[in-house]
């Protein structure tokens, strides 16, 4: 159970739980965080909104997406990706 953050009203996490949540991933997993880009042309920034992850059991959630090359037969040897796995923060499933 992810815990409440006093200050906030929007549900958070502990480091502990978000430690023992990324037991879960193997050690060598890339960890990418989402950051706003520039804006082109015409347009402003936008403002960045930070969400709390959905911490789940699965491959993806609201906020994070769990992505595994290590067995992916269809990723070449010379792939930068190939045998690695990360897990994004900040992106929407």
């Amino acid at each position: 159970m992810l815990g409440v953050c006093a200050y906030n009203s929007n549900e958070m996490t502990t480091i502990k739980e978000f430690k023992e949540w990324l037991n879960r991933f193997p050690e060598d997993t890339i960890i990418e965080v989402g950051i706003q880009e520039r804006a082109g042309n015409y347009e402003a920034y936008g403002a960045v909104k930070f969400e709390s992850p959905k911490l789940e059991d699965n491959d993806y959630g609201e906020g994070w997406e769990f992505i595994d090359f290590r067995n992916n037969q269809f990723v070449k040897e010379d792939a930068p990706y190939f045998g690695k796995c990360y897990l994004k923060l900040g992106e929407d499933s």
